[in-house]
């Protein structure tokens, strides 16, 4: 079954009116008793999500961009010893026939960083990423293929809501913001 939701101004400033969303998956499984504990850190991945996008202004962000918003699910996988998250943009909803992709992550405590594996209906050729907390962020950059110019931050505003910051070197080889995806916690209870 098919829903409509609305982000309410008062719970998520900025963001536009929501699009027709895909059923939330509501059953993310449990986090292995054995896990590391710094599992935790992408713990705010577990849930399903509807995804709105803005563009960094050198000063600010742009309003959420019009148009259909992206969708993000995760889960413990792997019976709980790892995060597996999935991206559609658009959401199933507004497309099923949406490009899409699929993370697994886990953490590697002797490194003491998180490796990931992504794969995209796109691109089909599998990425290695990693991150880990940097000055107090979680923050993910990618290994293979190299790609120098990239990296992300992840902000957790709240239960319901975070954001990952995309960054990209600019012209004196600076980090500089270029996106972030606001994401929405679609409740579990929606109709």
């Amino acid at each position: 079954m098919k829903f409509m939701m609305t982000v309410l101004a008062a719970l998520a400033p900025g963001l536009a009116v929501a699009q027709e969303t895909a059923p939330p998956r509501c059953d993310y499984g449990e986090v292995h008793e054995n896990a590391p504990p710094e599992t935790a850190q992408f713990d705010f991945l577990i849930g399903d999500y509807q995804i709105f996008l803005h563009q960094w202004q050198g000063e600010n962000w742009s309003p959420a961009l019009p148009g259909k918003t992206a969708r993000w699910n995760g889960w413990y996988g792997l019976g709980g010893m790892a995060i597996v998250d999935e991206w559609f943009n658009p959401d199933p909803a507004q497309d099923p026939d949406a490009p899409r992709g699929v993370n697994v992550r886990m953490y590697d405590p002797d490194a003491q960083e998180w490796d990931m594996m992504w794969i995209a209906t796109g691109g089909r050729q599998v990425q290695d990423l990693r991150a880990k907390v940097i000055d107090g962020v979680l923050t993910m950059w990618q290994e293979y293929p190299d790609r120098p110019n990239f990296r992300a931050e992840f902000i957790i505003d709240d239960a319901d809501q975070w954001s990952r910051i995309t960054y990209g070197k600019d012209d004196n080889d600076e980090w500089v913001k270029t996106f972030k995806l606001a994401a929405v916690r679609i409740p579990c209870d929606a109709e």
